[in-house]
């Protein structure tokens, strides 16, 4: 089968190869799925990086949209998801087919392509399990999203709008539509101050934190006090410090969200519940663009270099 090999650590043009690789044979309790589209996402380019510590060769990729092609009762249905391990512990989707437990799947949403159903993917899946999940976000609420030009951020923002909550984006660039907006690119613009003044003094009820390092200290000094801040992603540098007392005396939730973590099955649960969503068009796909398998250097590329909006998937041959 076609397929694209991290072959070793490095940019994408050294650690990534487009060649032949054997169809993979399910296990006990897994399917074969025809990969019709998968995204290429921040941690796939990390991961072919070599930050992730990946046992060498693997096909990479974590999440996909296809068909089940043999095995399980999920024969001949149109499938899409995310799953732990893959790209990783066990070959990714980054190829024609992948091997995956039965258990991980989920049905793909009827009204979206197969690219826009691969274009979900981590992004949502990581979106709503913070802000519904973790943060338990209410209507009436405010939420701080650092990073949110972001897919995850942008994801966010659409699940917290579905809740009757109201968003707050800080990135360097404005998403269309954004009605709070901090520009986090401007030497001149307080974080926390600026919250203040969007929020009447009161300061945010959530933060997501998507970018960490030294927006984190800001951030959390832009919560209400009781307010809750779950953590996604922080910059190895620069090291940042803080007194405890920021989140003792205002009775601060802080935690974080390893994704690559969550349970398969557990992932797939949360993909039904994205599903009629995006039925009933209350979220909506990101903009795609497609690539053939053998342009993957050019899409991780892409990647790093930053998208504005538009996700990166990979098509795979017919042939």
């Amino acid at each position: 089968m076609e397929a694209i090999v991290l072959k070793a650590a490095g940019s994408p043009d050294q650690a990534l190869v487009h060649r032949d690789e054997p169809i993979p044979v399910p296990g006990a309790g897994e399917v074969l799925v025809e990969v019709h589209a998968a995204a290429v996402n921040p941690l796939d380019v990390v991961n072919a990086a070599g930050w992730l510590g990946t046992p060498l060769p693997t096909i990479p990729g974590v999440d996909f949209a296809g068909v089940v092609v043999s095995g399980g009762a999920r024969e001949g249905r149109e499938v899409w998801g995310s799953g732990p391990d893959l790209g990783m512990k066990r070959a990714g989707t980054h190829a024609r087919f992948v091997a995956l437990p039965e258990s991980w799947l989920s049905d793909k949403p009827a009204n979206l392509t197969m690219a826009e159903a691969a274009a979900i993917g981590r992004s949502h899946l990581t979106a709503f399990e913070t802000v519904v999940n973790l943060m338990e976000v209410k209507s009436g609420e405010t939420l701080l999203i650092t990073g949110g030009s972001g897919m995850v951020g942008r994801a966010a923002a659409a699940i917290a709008r579905w809740r009757g909550a109201e968003p707050i984006i800080a990135a360097r660039h404005r998403p269309d539509g954004v009605k709070h907006f901090i520009d986090t690119g401007a030497a001149d613009v307080d974080l926390a101050d600026a919250v203040l003044a969007i929020t009447d003094g009161r300061g945010a009820d959530l933060v997501l934190d998507a970018v960490g390092g030294p927006l984190f200290e800001p951030a959390l000094r832009s919560l209400r006090f009781g307010g809750r801040l779950v953590g996604i992603f922080s910059a190895p540098e620069p090291k940042i410090s803080f007194s405890p007392a920021e989140i003792y005396n205002r009775q601060l939730r802080v935690t974080g969200l390893a994704s690559v973590f969550l349970d398969g099955a557990y992932a797939a649960g949360v993909f039904d519940q994205l599903r009629p969503l995006f039925e009933q068009d209350i979220l909506r796909a990101p903009a795609v663009r497609t690539w053939p398998l053998e342009n993957s250097a050019e899409a991780y590329r892409t990647v790093m270099t930053g998208s504005s909006g538009i996700k990166q998937v990979l098509v795979p041959s017919a042939d």
